[in-house]
């Protein structure tokens, strides 16, 4: 039986966490043969290094955090996000060393791109359970690479990269081309092109900026996968086939339809990717990245979780933060931490301010597979509660755990989630 989670930002300890919504979650998860998490928090040793580029502020926090995930019953760690540089390869070395010595099985990122590629093992009384891991949501610098005969190999995470088509119509595609000969962008992107900086634009496309564009009838963005990265993943997966019983893939990624992200849609490449996943051996395909749940999907029989969204969000409680979280929001340098996370969550008027203004954000579920069928379990993350208590998950009441199966019932047409009552929670079931 497999338990399977989203994003886990931890900063506290929850084993002295009170109630018995917490309690039960915490017994779900060890129910599980295997159990598993995206750690998207670091564990830098002192002196903690950070990053210049992030992936959207420093997560790190003690090697507690790791404890305390153990005590709650995960075995299984997905450490392939766009947290993972935030303390350069000297902070993701760190993390892994501390997992290693925990002897907490883990994928996504290793000392060379051979190691973050590779699946990771994990030996249990009903079989023998493979995790795949790799992200496409990452900052520069982050990539594992190859070592060579004369070069030795780059610590990072295992990618999974996309090309981007931008599709204008016609008339839209003729004003572009104006306005970048006006600007004198085209004749830059020329020069780049022609000094080796830039590659050249791919037939049939026009070159802005760095991007591609292509003609069409209507404006869309369009996403696929790099094929190289999608064919090295499915060579994994196929290598785990043929040494486990279960095989699970998990994706960090955060892209949707649009460049912004962390919405419910799915990005193109997404579904390509977990399509293929699923093809080339996988039983599990669990996703996140978007801190939001996206749809469930069936192929070929095995369940796709798109996005499982948040299991603990505890961005409030970093301990501390990079020079760059305070500048960007101005700060001088006498700031403290607490002052970044109220930047972070209030605006300058009161008012809740984005992931603390949209209660999906705090909303997840825990699904639980067996066999051919799936269990999925709502959970809420306190969202109205004080901060030292909030992005704690807790199993949700019945009425707040039939919207949130409802919500993703609306993102996921045609899976058939029944939804179900057994005692105080909602269930939702979808038979495979």
């Amino acid at each position: 039986m497999l338990v399977a989670t989203g994003d886990s930002i931890i900063t506290r300890r929850v084993a002295a966490e009170p109630g018995e919504d917490f309690a039960e979650l915490t017994a779900l998860v060890r129910s599980g043969d295997a159990a598993l998490t995206n750690l998207e928090i670091m564990t830098p040793r002192d002196p903690r290094v950070p990053s210049s580029q992030t992936g959207g502020g420093h997560c790190g926090a003690g090697a507690f955090v790791l404890d305390e995930l153990r005590w709650m019953g995960f075995n299984l760690y997905h450490v392939a996000n766009n947290h993972s540089a935030d303390y350069t390869h000297l902070g993701l070395l760190d993390t892994l060393a501390e997992l290693r010595a925990r002897g907490m099985v883990h994928a996504g990122a290793g000392v060379s791109l051979g190691e973050a590629r590779a699946p990771a093992y994990l030996d249990t009384a009903a079989g023998r359970v493979a995790l795949v891991s790799a992200a496409s949501s990452f900052v520069p610098g982050a990539l594992a690479a190859a070592g060579r005969t004369d070069m030795s190999g780059r610590p990072g995470i295992n990618p999974l990269r996309h090309e981007t088509r931008f599709i204008l119509d016609s008339e839209r595609l003729r004003r572009l081309k104006d306005i970048d000969e006006s600007l004198g962008t085209a004749e830059s992107a020329r020069r780049a092109e022609g000094f080796g900086i830039l590659p050249e634009a791919k037939p049939g496309a026009y070159r802005f900026l760095t991007s591609d564009v292509y003609e069409g009838e209507a404006p869309a963005i369009r996403t696929r996968c790099n094929p190289r990265d999608l064919d090295e993943i499915c060579r994994a997966i196929g290598d785990a086939r043929r040494q486990a019983d279960l095989v699970v893939m998990s994706l960090h990624a955060h892209e949707g339809q649009s460049l912004a992200g962390n919405d419910t849609t799915v990005a193109d490449f997404v579904r390509e990717a977990a399509h293929r996943f699923v093809e080339a051996g996988a039983d599990v395909f669990v996703g996140h990245g978007p801190h939001v749940l996206r749809a469930v999907e069936i192929h070929q029989g095995r369940p796709i979780f798109y996005s499982l969204g948040n299991f603990m969000f505890m961005l409030e409680t970093i301990d501390r933060f990079g020079a760059e979280n305070y500048e960007q929001y101005d700060f001088p340098p006498t700031t403290l931490p607490a002052d970044v996370a109220d930047a972070m969550s209030v605006w300058p008027d009161g008012r809740a301010k984005l992931f603390f203004a949209d209660r999906r954000f705090w909303q997840s579920v825990v699904p639980v597979v067996r066999g051919r069928e799936v269990e999925l379990h709502p959970v809420t993350l306190g969202l109205g509660l004080a901060r030292g208590r909030r992005g704690t998950p807790r199993l949700a009441a019945a009425e707040e755990g039939r919207q949130i199966l409802q919500d993703l019932a609306a993102l996921s047409p045609g899976t058939g989630i029944d939804i179900a009552f057994r005692g105080r929670r909602a269930v939702g079931r979808i038979t495979l």
